[in-house]
């Protein structure tokens, strides 16, 4: 009854002072004041809604050696403007995983998901300087070390690197969904069903606008890949890496320990971004596009393995034969094809036909490409890192490609420059149709998942996001440094590699940079 008379007098002192003055008000307040009005009441929480309804993204990173004041750094960045905070990830230096999520959580606490991530590497924006800058790190057995690549390549140790993004994304829901394992079991289908069961229970339907998927390295993500790939709307957008570290909140995982009975462990985690089905009326809509460059190229002829005559670890002895042959070639013969060119091969790239469900009994045949590593002929075996080549698949040499690789980015660039021209056509167009109504179609976030070959000192400074930065120089920009980057579509950036097993999808890349790009449509009515 107490509280029935609080909030009658919250609601009373807003019609006391007027909606339109306390909306200034309250934009008017820091972050963290702001998001705690929002927690009134219903009332000022559906105030401030209107008061804040545009889409933002908004990242920051820290060197300090200090973890407890680099988090205050990127914090003071991040919320230096009015935001809301519905997702937050974190990238942070591995040994600093568990540490930045309990001072994260102090800051932001629970009730928003939030993925803890340590890559390879990281871009974003300085949280003192503002400067753009990619840093990577590397373990040199015990000791841990970080360096900034610098445009002349000099080095820079440091101790330590968080980055914290934060999203505003209204019209859209977000949770974080882990997949659990034990020693012996992973749980990938009761993992598609939790992602289907909370986008259901959200938005009304099994499959969520967009994925971003974080996945141990010693996982087959490329199975993974491939139920979800199945299992989800064509329309639904993956993006992520395949090869870092990650934590996330403990609850789930106390939850799900305790109806398993043992100790459990996280394979993977999906940040779900999910349509809300109670979107408050006069929101726009959010779009999120998705850009693959590409950076290897196929050397050679495509093979199909008629024979494994013996497999052990990552030692495949085969024989194959030609697709437009029939003559039968042994390991050996067949890297003598390629001549001169084998020391440059670092990948195979191979086209497997198999069974796929999605978690709800629905099973069926398709065919993908995987990129397995290549270390050579050694005692006529073919040596291939995680193996799986069998009797029947099809399989190509790949190679890293600088010209491929400019060839993509320029594919890129010009996608991003239509991307940008569209939205100053529709802007245009919605100030023509309701002058009054300011808000404007834009670009207003992008998330970058590159291949660490592709940075400093390997390869060329800020080439993953020097094409986004000149069209989207204000636009918040932050990205990771994998070793295999995630993004859902077919196979059509390397060409065919098998006429014979038709159309194959392609989840997992290297040599290559994903970019996720979030764009907004304002509504016409305005709110």
């Amino acid at each position: 009854m107490e509280m029935g008379r609080k909030e009658v007098k919250m609601d009373a002192s807003i019609d006391v002072i007027g909606e339109d003055n306390l909306r200034n008000v309250l934009s008017r307040l820091p972050s963290s004041s702001f998001a705690s009005a929002a927690c009134v009441n219903r009332s000022w929480n559906h105030l401030c809604d209107t008061v804040l309804y545009t889409p933002k993204l908004s990242s920051a990173f820290s060197t300090n050696p200090s973890l407890q004041e680099a988090v205050e750094e990127v914090f003071n960045k991040v919320f230096a403007e009015l935001i809301r905070p519905h997702f937050a990830i974190v990238t942070v230096t591995s040994p600093d995983l568990d540490e930045a999520r309990q001072l994260i959580t102090k800051k932001l606490g629970s009730s928003i998901p939030i993925v803890y991530t340590a890559p390879l590497g990281l871009m974003g924006r300085d949280a003192i300087t503002n400067e753009f800058k990619e840093i990577q790190w590397e373990v040199y057995g015990e000791e841990y070390s970080s360096a900034n690549f610098f445009d002349n390549g000099s080095a820079v140790p440091l101790t330590r690197v968080i980055c914290l993004t934060v999203g505003f994304l209204p019209g859209l829901k977000f949770a974080a969904v882990p997949l659990l394992h034990t020693k012996t079991e992973q749980f990938e289908d009761e993992f598609l069903k939790d992602i289907s069961e909370c986008t259901t229970s959200v938005s009304g339907c099994t499959a969520p606008v967009g994925i971003i998927l974080f996945t141990d390295a010693s996982i087959d993500a490329d199975h993974l890949l491939q139920n979800m790939d199945y299992s989800m709307s064509p329309e639904t957008v993956i993006v992520g890496d395949r090869s870092g570290e990650f934590l996330c909140g403990d609850n789930f995982m106390d939850k799900k320990s305790k109806m398993k009975s043992q100790p459990l462990s996280i394979a993977a985690i999906a940040l779900l971004f999910m349509r809300d089905r109670k979107k408050p009326y006069g929101i726009g809509d959010i779009k999120l596009h998705v850009a693959l460059s590409a950076g290897l190229s196929p050397i050679g002829h495509t093979y199909e393995v008629t024979s494994v005559d013996e497999s052990r670890d990552f030692m495949i002895k085969l024989t194959a034969k030609r697709e437009d042959s029939d003559e039968n070639l042994d390991d050996e013969a067949i890297t003598d094809t390629i001549g001169d060119q084998s020391h440059s091969v670092d990948f195979i790239g191979v086209v497997k036909k198999r069974k796929c469900t999605d978690g709800l009994e629905k099973v069926k045949w398709i065919s993908s490409q995987v990129f397995r590593e290549f270390q050579g002929i050694i005692e006529q075996y073919l040596f291939v890192r995680d193996g799986g080549i069998e009797t029947g698949d099809c399989f190509r040499f790949f190679q890293p490609d600088s010209h491929r690789t400019s060839t993509s980015l320029r594919y890129v660039y010009d996608k991003f420059k239509d991307l940008k021209r569209s939205c100053d056509v529709r802007s245009s167009d919605c100030q023509t149709v309701k002058p009054a109504y300011s808000e404007q179609n834009k670009i207003f976030g992008a998330l970058i998942f590159s291949c660490i070959s592709r940075g400093k000192p390997l390869g060329e400074a800020n080439v993953a996001c020097s094409l986004f930065l000149e069209n989207f120089p204000d636009v918040t920009l932050a990205g990771s440094f994998c070793s295999g980057e995630i993004c859902r579509g077919d196979s059509s950036s390397y060409g065919q590699l098998s006429e014979r097993a038709g159309s194959q999808r392609c989840c997992v890349h290297y040599y290559s940079s994903v970019y996720l790009v979030m764009s907004y449509t304002p509504s016409l009515l305005g709110i």
